[in-house]
């Protein structure tokens, strides 16, 4: 069954005793490969260790009316997508830029019922996905959470998984269901040879 594209997985990463323990707590993840869709949205490039965030532009955007006015603009999810995920969402590192910096989209999945004139739109090719969820939390916790999230792909599941990050692309997905939030971080991975 493990082998079966889309099962729903737990990593126990390899234990290890230093001044504390890791890999006792068991990440949910699974791997899709994904056909090419497109996504759309505004987009910034960030400088590494820049005084502007994503979390600014973020915050940003919900104050001047810009993630609402994406979100109407986003139309129905796409088929391939958990109906339970927000309309918008992010994603990170999705062409080449100098070493310096990276682009950052605050985006929509583009569905047949997407308007997406105004907005800059993306092309992400199809992919291998490790795609990492969060046991579900309330809004105040998200972020505990996704760098909880992060912390542990990069440190715990990457380092022993056999897989790799395809040019660092990323997707932060959030969603709600029964009115309690969770969060998926996607990785674009391929098998170490």
């Amino acid at each position: 069954m493990a082998r079966e594209e889309g099962t729903a997985l737990k990593a126990y990463p390899q234990l290890s005793f230093l001044i504390s323990v890791k890999g006792e707590k068991a990440m949910n993840y699974r791997i899709e490969t994904k056909e090419s869709f497109q996504v759309f949205g505004i987009e910034k490039m960030f400088q590494l260790n820049g005084v502007d965030t994503p979390a600014k532009l973020w915050k940003q955007s919900h104050a001047n009316g810009e993630v609402k006015r994406l979100a109407d603009n986003a139309g129905d999810l796409p088929a391939f997508l958990n109906q339970d995920y927000h309309k918008v969402d992010a994603v990170c590192s999705y062409k080449k830029t100098d070493e310096d910096h990276f682009p950052y989209m605050l985006s929509a999945f583009k569905g047949d019922s997407s308007k997406t004139d105004g907005y800059t739109s993306i092309t992400i090719p199809a992919q291998t996905w490790a795609i990492f969820s969060s046991d579900p939390f309330t809004w105040d916790k998200f972020d505990e959470t996704i760098e909880t999230l992060y912390k542990r792909f990069f440190s715990e599941w990457l380092p022993t998984a056999g897989y790799e990050q395809v040019d660092g692309m990323e997707f932060e997905v959030t969603g709600v269901k029964d009115r309690i939030h969770f969060v998926e971080l996607w990785f674009a991975v391929r098998k170490v040879a």
